[in-house]
């Protein structure tokens, strides 16, 4: 199957040549067979029609209260005989069909209400295939959606296998004209690699980097100083943690059982930011005993968590005094909820933490570091634990709770044996400058301690996990200790923690703290009932105990640190380096290359691309009316959402254009064409976090490590266009405005601030104001917004608009995406004679700025 990154090649695969007026000979590509399935997940949505996330997925769907809808697909692949293999949910009730069409002419359909109706799993995937269709290349494939009101024939995509050659007469057909710079499936593929690439080879560069500096110690003495080194800088990793305060525990009950008790309290980790835990003591057992700090992984109920909770029974009954904590958004420590129903508005333990998680990255703080003092301040309530030998003190923990596990043994020394089963977690394993290299720079502060990671050999995950251990291994032996006090244990098993990896879990505490005579075999076990083991009446922290949140905690953050400067100047050496933005740097050649020019109405359209840097080409289109105005400036179009795929009147671009103006709409960097994945859903108030979307962000997170930011790469994207149009003789002499949709309002900004060709900056549906985000429990933006670490250190979108040219603001929003009113903008954006705002009853892209030459 074609992979989503191809080898990375940037001019060569794409043949810039005039493509008007080109027609398929009979006798061309028919034999030619590509043996790779073709991966169509994008195509041109016609009516009735919207993408959205389901179960994790990125879907294609009906729109509420539709029954039919059209999307096409133009078909540049070799004509040859395919299978067709639909990947599609079906619902439990209700009736849907999708229909294709070759041509015209019906090549089969696919029911979706044949699922029987025993066991049904209406959150899983099905696929079904129609075999042999014969697709001839330049054919239009059209898909006819048909539900009803409970079947919204939710398709994820379709993957065509060739299975044989052409069969049948060859129409002459007449290639297809499309928007797209990128049309057959290895020409997208590559294009969604530029971007991926783009960062990970400067990734690849810092990791060969400390490869090379590590391998220039010589002496414990140097390994111990590059420890120290990196201990010094692990506020730049997390944020800044604060100051101990006074824990205040509270026990709320106790479980008494014949060879242990469980206790059931709470404590503060900050002033009133209450965390829940359980605590388990052994019975007829010599104290003090030694002590486990259990972090638990990625469960909805937390602490309570049947394998979490078995695990602690299993360390109890062999002599440990165990306790184990809620983190933040799971079991009672769930933040974002129905206050009337009890019942999770962002659904899941991942998705409460990325949803927590990335506001916290505007005020410089990260989830893995706000998960990571509350175990610094869990360790400090299981060490004032008499009954506790405070040092044989280990971690241990799974999943996310496996990389927490790592992560406090080596942020503190009481810790001395971690037992990591599968560490990971999206946003555990997150941090302000990045993520892989980052993680490697804090684990080596874990050595000389021993430490085992433990990983089921079904699991698919034994890779990067040596590959972690093997990095410990190298400060273990750097500073004088045997190598294998780090290891890797593979067990039977999938990521879990069940059987298989609790006894490695035993078996590693055992020998570091001289209790190998407990051995390796579980004891019987005794399960409580999940809500006996609840701290809280209600279950909850913020029902029962009220208190703060992570949220309230962020918003206090911010009005610590927003202190603005009032300069200009600063203000703008600060914002750029912020962003990670030189303005003033020298710049490539711009390598424009003109594919090809089509006509759309009265309207040319010249399809291009240019080179924004070194491995980053951006597809652009340059849009010119028939007749255009000697005075008519020349905008450049950039959106979150990209240029356009199709023509229509109202879009954007052709709407300006058709009023006498030249458009260059450009597709920035992951943006449109260049985008790693299938076009992403509009933001919503509880957003997940899918896979499409962590594809994004992982890019996203990983650029501050080599000193830019996504933000501040698709400014310069920006900037590059402009160079473009001062590049063609027709054009440089014409007044240029920037106009950016979406998050592409910020870009259009910087842009301005940072170019003096920028004439002035139009905005359509651009956030206002970063502490929205921060100050207000849920939103409703793009992702894209959020990874700016430390941002309102700095400066907010206002500042923007005050240091930016000349500017119209239409529909500027709220945090939830809401459309304000031209005098609730005013009052959060600024309100002087360079910026108007424009506040209309519907979207619009036929408004022409206020400000024309």
């Amino acid at each position: 199957m074609k992979l989503l990154f191809a080898p990375f090649i940037l001019l060569a695969f794409l043949p810039f040549v005039k493509r008007e007026g080109l027609a398929f000979s009979p006798n061309e590509n028919h034999k030619r067979i590509n043996a790779d399935p073709v991966v169509i997940d994008e195509p041109l949505l016609i009516h009735g029609l919207e993408i959205r996330d389901f179960n994790k997925k990125r879907c294609i769907q009906l729109k509420e209260g539709t029954s039919n809808g059209v999307a096409e697909i133009n078909f540049f692949e070799p004509s040859a005989c395919y299978d067709l293999t639909l990947f599609y949910v079906d619902e439990k009730s209700g009736k849907a069909e999708l229909a294709v069409l070759i041509n015209g002419k019906q090549a089969g359909s696919i029911p979706f209400d044949e699922e029987s109706k025993n066991d049904f799993n209406a959150f899983a995937f099905k696929k079904k295939t129609i075999a042999g269709i014969n697709i001839q290349q330049w054919s239009k494939i059209s898909l006819l959606f048909t539900g009803d009101k409970t079947e919204r024939c939710r398709i994820e995509k379709l993957v065509l296998t060739p299975v044989g050659a052409f069969k049948g007469q060859l129409q002459n057909l007449k290639r297809p004209e499309t928007l797209q710079l990128f049309e057959t499936a290895d020409e997208k593929q590559t294009a969604r690699g530029f971007l991926p690439h783009f960062v990970n080879d400067r990734i690849d560069s810092l990791m060969k980097g400390r490869v090379r500096e590590l391998q220039q110690l010589k002496t414990p003495q140097e390994w111990l100083a590059q420890q120290n080194k990196t201990r010094q800088i692990l506020d730049s990793f997390f944020g800044k943690f604060p100051a101990k305060t006074a824990l205040h525990p509270v026990i709320t009950g106790k479980i008494e059982r014949e060879k242990y008790t469980i206790e059931k309290l709470y404590f503060e980790s900050r002033p009133h930011y209450y965390v829940t835990a359980n605590f388990y003591l052994p019975k007829e057992r010599k104290l003090p005993v030694p002590g486990v700090l259990f972090t638990c992984g990625h469960s909805d109920n937390g602490k309570n968590n049947l394998l979490y909770h078995s695990t602690c029974l299993g360390l109890v009954l062999k002599g440990y005094a165990v306790l184990v904590f809620d983190p933040v958004g799971q079991g009672e420590r769930v933040e974002y909820f129905n206050a009337n129903t009890k019942t999770e508005n962002v659904d899941g333990a991942v998705d409460q933490h990325y949803y927590l998680g990335r506001p916290s990255f505007l005020v410089n703080r990260t989830l893995s570091g706000l998960r990571a003092w509350d175990a610094t301040r869990a360790l400090d309530y299981l060490t004032s634990r008499p009954e506790v030998d405070t040092s044989k003190i280990a971690a241990v923990g799974n999943s996310g709770g496996g990389q927490m596990a790592l992560l406090i043994t080596a942020l503190d020394h009481r810790i001395k044996v971690c037992a990591a089963g599968h560490p990971g977690g999206q946003m555990e394993k997150n941090y302000l400058p990045g993520q892989n290299l980052i993680d490697r720079q804090i684990f080596s502060l874990i050595a000389p301690r021993p430490v085992r990671i433990i990983v089921g050999e079904k699991s698919g995950e034994e890779a990067p996990h040596r590959k972690k251990i093997e990095d410990i291994q190298l400060f273990m032996e750097g500073l004088g200790y045997n190598k294998d006090r780090a290891e890797i244990k593979m067990v039977d098993g999938v990521h879990d923690i069940k059987l298989p990896k609790r006894e490695a879990v035993y078996e590693w505490l055992n020998r570091w703290f001289g209790k190998e005579n407990e051995g390796t075999t579980e004891a019987t076990l005794h399960p409580e009932e999940e809500e006996n083991l609840w701290v809280t009446k209600s279950g909850l922290t913020l029902v029962s105990l009220g208190g703060e949140s992570g949220q309230s905690l962020n918003e206090k953050e911010l009005e610590k640190i927003y202190k603005p400067v009032k300069n200009d100047n600063e203000l703008k050496q600060r914002i750029a380096a912020r962003i990670g933005l030189n303005g003033n740097e020298k710049r490539s050649s711009i390598n424009a290359h003109s594919v090809e020019t089509i006509h759309c109405g009265d309207l040319s359209v010249e399809k291009l691309t240019y080179q924004s840097e070194e491995g980053m080409l951006i597809p652009a289109l340059l849009i010119k009316p028939k007749k255009i105005n000697s005075s008519a400036p020349v905008y450049v179009y950039a959106s979150e959402q990209g240029k356009p795929r199709s023509y229509t009147e109202t879009s954007i671009p052709f709407a300006l254009a058709q009023k006498g103006n030249i458009v260059l709409a450009i597709d920035v960097r992951g943006v449109g064409e260049t985008s790693p994945t299938a076009s992403l859903p509009l933001p919503v108030k509880y957003s997940a976090c899918t896979a499409p979307q962590w594809i994004h962000d992982c890019l996203a997170i990983q650029s501050p490590g080599f000193g830019r930011t996504m933000t501040g790469m698709r400014t310069f994207d920006v900037m590059r266009g402009i160079d473009f149009i001062q590049s063609r003789n027709e054009l440089k002499d014409r007044k240029i405005f920037v106009y950016g949709e979406g998050i592409g309002g910020l870009w259009a900004l910087l842009a301005s601030i940072y170019d003096s060709r920028v004439a002035g900056v139009i905005t359509n549906g651009t956030l206002t104001s970063y502490k929205q985000l921060v100050a207000n429990k849920y939103y409703a933006v793009s992702s894209d917004y959020f990874w700016l670490p430390g941002v309102l250190c700095d400066f907010d979108i206002p500042a923007l608009a005050r240091l930016a040219t000349k500017q119209q603001w239409i529909d500027p929003i709220n945090g939830l995406g809401e459309k304000l009113t031209a005098a609730d903008a005013a009052t959060i954006i600024g309100n002087n004679k360079k910026i108007a705002i424009v506040s209309t009853k519907k979207h619009t892209s036929a408004i022409v700025p206020s400000f024309q030459p």
